[in-house]
């Protein structure tokens, strides 16, 4: 049985260039790392939205397996989101129920429940600008305020 070599980084260098590079080359192979499939229950809009958030989160290294379920939450609830936006523009605010009375389009409930998952979701896995400053990606360049 062969032993897969041990592959270390190599120390970061001091120079401007050089520190690009190896950026760069973490960079590249974070986005090579194999990233999970969207789970195949998940409609076409959350398809989508799986593989444009996945390639972001995978982007800035730091997606862990911890955060598939709430991607996924993410996700599900995007469709919802959409699919009650769409329904409100077809059948309008309120609708004719069963009983021939008008009610208000349930389509309204879904969408804001839906609203308030993702804006949930979003600054757990940092989508929005607040949770990103709050939790900032740690890279190993140094800027002016480490200087200090």
């Amino acid at each position: 049985m062969k032993e897969k070599p041990n592959r270390q980084e190599p120390p970061a260098p001091s120079n401007f260039y050089a520190r690009q590079f190896f950026r760069k080359y973490r960079q590249d192979n974070m986005t090579k790392r194999k990233t999970p499939k969207a789970p195949s229950y998940l409609d076409a809009i959350a398809t989508d939205q799986w593989k444009r958030k996945i390639k972001q989160l995978a982007e800035r290294g730091d997606i862990t397996e911890e955060d598939y379920t709430n991607l996924e939450l993410y996700c599900v609830n995007y469709s919802l989101y959409r699919q009650a936006v769409q329904n409100i523009a077809e059948r309008g605010f309120s609708i004719t129920n069963t009983q021939g009375t008008e009610a208000r389009n349930p389509a309204l409930t879904a969408k804001s429940e839906a609203e308030k998952i993702i804006i949930k979701m979003s600054s757990l896995l940092g989508f929005d600008p607040v949770s990103r400053r709050k939790n900032p990606v740690d890279t190993e360049e140094k800027d002016v305020l480490d200087e200090l």
